[in-house]
């Protein structure tokens, strides 16, 4: 079982450096799923009080990467190949009907926006910075829902990506790897910016696909894992 050690907070006030320290140890499994956090040590550690702790980690409950029982604690989300198998589906139709959304909306701003936040990805790869990587392949795989103009469509994706955040995390786990190879998303980009709406589809299935029986082999593991505190 993971234990996260934290780096003193120079001011107390800054829930979003508390929550994105949270955040890290998270997604580089520092803190693993099931894993109780451990609050008066925890802001020992990081020398908060409580109080922006707590913030913090209601914050991280309403994002869906914890989960609060009342009488026992906060603890990370429990993952089981169910959950994933559940989201990766249905991230499938998603990207579909986004993608066909999308489409014909496409323009010189969606082509630049889409090298930009490639670009971005390339950058915390190259620097192997797990939690970095995530964000902004999530932010990359954003772009597509953001440009369909389909309200529910987005905010779909937006509670989709809390849970995501974890998977992808996961899924370097399972590859022993801080990050994926860093022209994962070469074939995903230029299909984007091509002719064949189809093809583009069928790609973005196919690398929701990519490793995807590992990562669920590894999730099942994490299942026979008995929970423990931070």
């Amino acid at each position: 079982m993971g234990k996260a050690d934290f780096s003193p907070i120079a001011d107390t006030t800054r829930r979003a450096e508390i929550v994105a320290l949270l955040r890290r140890a998270i997604l580089t499994g520092q803190l693993e799923p099931g894993q109780k956090l451990n609050e008066l040590r925890i802001s020992e550690q990081m020398r908060v009080s409580r109080a922006p702790l707590r913030e913090a980690m209601r914050e991280l409950v309403q994002e869906g990467i914890l989960t609060s029982i009342p009488y026992a604690g906060t603890f990370v989300i429990e993952v089981t190949a169910k959950d994933i198998d559940d989201a990766y589906s249905f991230n499938k139709v998603m990207d579909e009907l986004a993608i066909e959304r999308a489409w014909p909306l496409r323009d010189q701003r969606f082509f630049d926006e889409l090298d930009r936040r490639h670009e971005t990805v390339k950058q915390a790869t190259r620097e192997l910075d797990t939690t970095r990587q995530i964000e902004t392949a999530l932010q990359l795989h954003g772009l597509i829902y953001e440009w369909a103009d389909n309200s529910v469509l987005l905010e779909t994706w937006q509670r989709l990506t809390s849970r995501l955040q974890m998977y992808f995390a996961l899924h370097q786990h399972a590859r022993n790897e801080p990050v994926p190879a860093e022209d994962v998303h070469e074939t995903y980009v230029r299909l984007l910016k091509g002719k064949d709406m189809r093809a583009a589809q069928r790609h973005a299935r196919e690398h929701i696909d990519l490793d995807f029986e590992e990562l669920l082999s590894y999730a099942r593991g994490l299942e026979q894992r008995p929970s423990r505190g931070a």
